[in-house]
């Protein structure tokens, strides 16, 4: 790892935000998987900043699906702020890509990769 590829900084209102930086690959899931827990134990609401991200694994999109059925299922919420276009490609590649909720979830109308401006179907 070159850097800490991401930390909680706590908020005012209820919510954690955790940072992602770098080149974020298997290796790190567990680490992030501790993180986000922790986030969802402190706080009603978790925002993923995907700013800083160079690229992401596979791995990392299951963690995060998980992890936002999870918060769904506990009353809270865990959404993804400024993803990258490569991101956002790994996303499509990975059939992340979504429209509408997938058949999986316990929220049909609340699923992390579903953008803004789509109509849940």
């Amino acid at each position: 790892m070159e850097q800490q590829t991401h930390r909680i900084i706590e908020e005012n209102e209820g919510a954690s935000l955790v940072r992602l930086k770098g080149t974020l690959t298997i290796q790190e899931v567990a680490e992030l998987k501790t993180l986000l827990q922790q986030a969802l134990s402190q706080s009603d609401r978790v925002v993923v900043d995907c700013s800083q991200a160079q690229k992401m694994d596979f791995p990392w999109l299951q963690l995060l699906c998980s992890a936002h059925r999870t918060a769904a299922r506990a009353g809270k919420s865990l959404t993804l702020a400024n993803l990258s276009g490569a991101l956002k490609e790994l996303k499509m590649e990975a059939g992340f890509d979504r429209h509408c909720s997938c058949p999986q979830s316990d929220a049909p109308d609340n699923c992390l990769w579903v953008e803004d401006g789509h109509e849940h179907e």
